[in-house]
């Protein structure tokens, strides 16, 4: 199978498509700033924390190191210009600093439970996260952030807490200005697969640890 060289400056589209955000902060006035992301991932559950990474010139790492708090909202595949707009520079629409890209964008800024940054009304999933720590990465400032808060509107999630796709439908950029979305869910079949696992390891004459035993439990 032949492989070919991608330019190390183009490296980053390896791990696309990655869901786009719209991440809102307040500067010390209170003044609304939106700008989309796709550089964030889930670090730790206990306790819950992500990281952010954010360009520097940005206004978004200036408001986030004046405030200490953010939000992570996920728009849907319905959203895409929104995003789009909300892209700002990035996205080669720059908007001053002051001017809420949300309502340039035509979206709708309702109350957070425990930050001041607002949560978009338009997206079915909201985050709201304060800094525990900022980091210099290279051309990006790299945030910690402590999640205080998440919520979602109704029907996005089963009872279980399983995030309804064919509801959601989450965004994914692939290149700028090129975008996707989910349109199946594939369940894995647990038993079959583990028993597929064992018998392999019997094969090649393995055998499970008894410290290992602790991960036959499923995932919650």
């Amino acid at each position: 199978m032949k492989k070919n060289k991608l330019p190390l400056k183009k490296a980053h589209r390896i791990l696309a498509p990655r869901i786009a955000y719209i991440v809102t902060s307040v500067d010390k006035k209170g003044r609304v700033n939106a700008a989309s992301f796709s550089n964030l991932t889930s670090v730790s559950t206990d306790p819950e924390r992500l990281v952010l990474g954010v360009y520097k010139p940005w206004d978004t790492i200036k408001n986030i190191r004046a405030t200490r708090e953010f939000v992570v909202n996920v728009p849907s595949k319905d959203l895409v210009n929104e995003v789009w707009i909300c892209g700002d520079k990035y996205a080669g629409n720059p908007i001053p600093a002051g001017v809420d890209e949300l309502k340039v964008a035509g979206l709708t800024e309702i109350p957070s439970e425990k930050v001041k940054p607002p949560r978009v009304a338009e997206c079915p999933m909201h985050l709201e996260c304060k800094v525990v720590w900022i980091k210099n990465v290279g051309d990006h400032f790299l945030i910690l952030g402590d999640i205080v808060s998440a919520s979602y509107t109704d029907g996005a999630f089963t009872e279980d807490f399983v995030q309804v796709i064919e509801k959601t439908l989450p965004l994914m950029e692939v290149p700028p200005g090129f975008f996707t979305f989910p349109n199946d869910v594939s369940q894995i079949n647990r038993k079959e697969v583990k028993n597929r696992v064992a018998a392999k390891l019997e094969n090649m004459k393995v055998k499970i640890p008894k410290k290992l035993k602790i991960y036959e439990k499923p995932l919650e």
